[in-house]
């Protein structure tokens, strides 16, 4: 089930790609290639975007360091066999083939040129389908030691269709190893930085929401001051309002008492005060009541001041006992 997922899966995004991509991937590869007839006739060319320009051999080895070498041998030389393996993975079947190439090919694995292609069999996904493809080194030993004798080295054996070849190493069994350890290497290089790239922006926002939260951890001391503060000012601000709104509607007493102290001559005194909705009472004693009036007439914030009560004089004494009644107006 997840094999036939990952297969449609890389099918759809093959059909993602530009086209100049895939058509660049089907086509044979660019290089020195050498052609060898069945009489044994060497011929060499230069192939770019898959058009075959022929050279000497001379011309082939001056651009062979920066191009691979591709030999062709004759399609009479090439073997191909069909075997059937257990399902394994790709290193495990490699290894298999190695060991097995003996038994199931007339030649041992040192004396070919040989590459695996594996298919599962769709009727049963533990059995897999081996295409062998070989060419036998001792066919193409002349025409190597022709090449060497003026510098190119074969890279690859080509074989199969020339739109759709197929790539034998020349490489031995140790260089084949270091290679496949340094593209091992490689990948899992890669895999490391990819799985690098996912994780370290959720590291980076991790740390980041940890510094935060120590932030704040060191800010809720400052933070419960700056609340206490700020209710003690909207509890100041509260009464303020309130003493300022009674203050409107009953007057202010501190201002009347000090207009009194101040309207009231030095041998006046007070027995008794009050202030109610702007309306204030005095009570007393002083020399002479009817100045009081003219006094208290005289400050603008009070308005219609009159005696309450009729003004006694005590017996054996010269001061006059009042009451007066007025209006406060600021």
């Amino acid at each position: 089930m997840l094999a036939s997922f990952f297969s449609w899966w890389i099918a759809r995004i093959t059909e993602l790609l530009p086209s100049t991509w895939t058509n660049a991937a089907a086509r044979p590869r660019d290089g020195v290639v050498i052609d060898l007839s069945q009489g044994h006739e060497i011929t060499a060319s230069i192939r770019r975007k898959g058009i075959q320009e022929a050279v000497g051999l001379g011309a082939a080895a001056r651009v062979a360091g920066r191009n691979p070498v591709l030999l062709r041998p004759p399609q009479e030389s090439v073997l191909v066999k069909h075997h059937i393996v257990p399902t394994a993975p790709r290193r495990e079947l490699d290894q298999l083939l190695r060991y097995e190439l003996a038994r199931i090919t007339p030649f041992p694995v040192e004396a070919l040129f040989w590459r695996w292609d594996a298919h599962v069999k769709p009727g049963d996904r533990a059995r897999t389908e081996i295409t062998l493809t070989m060419v036998p080194k001792m066919l193409l030993a002349p025409t190597l030691a022709a090449l060497d004798s003026v510098d190119l080295k074969p890279d690859f054996v080509e074989v199969g269709p020339v739109e759709r070849p197929l790539l034998l190493p020349v490489a031995d069994d140790t260089e084949l190893t270091n290679g496949s350890a340094l593209a091992r290497g490689l990948a899992w290089s890669c895999g490391g930085l990819a799985i690098v790239a996912m994780v370290l922006p959720l590291v980076l926002q991790i740390v980041a929401l940890r510094a935060t939260d120590d932030a704040i951890t060191e800010l809720q001391p400052a933070i419960r001051q700056v609340d206490v503060l700020r209710r003690g000012l909207t509890a100041n601000g509260a009464a303020r309002e309130v003493i300022t709104r009674e203050s409107e509607r009953t007057g202010d007493v501190l201002q009347v008492l000090a207009a009194i102290t101040r309207i009231l001559p030095d041998d006046s005194f007070l027995t008794d005060f009050s202030l109610r909705e702007r309306q204030m009472t005095i009570s007393g004693r002083t020399t002479s009541a009817p100045r009081l009036i003219t006094g208290l007439s005289a400050d603008p914030a009070i308005r219609d001041p009159a005696f309450v009560a009729p003004v006694t004089r005590i017996e054996g004494a010269t001061s006059d006992v009042f009451s007066i009644k007025a209006e406060i107006t600021r």
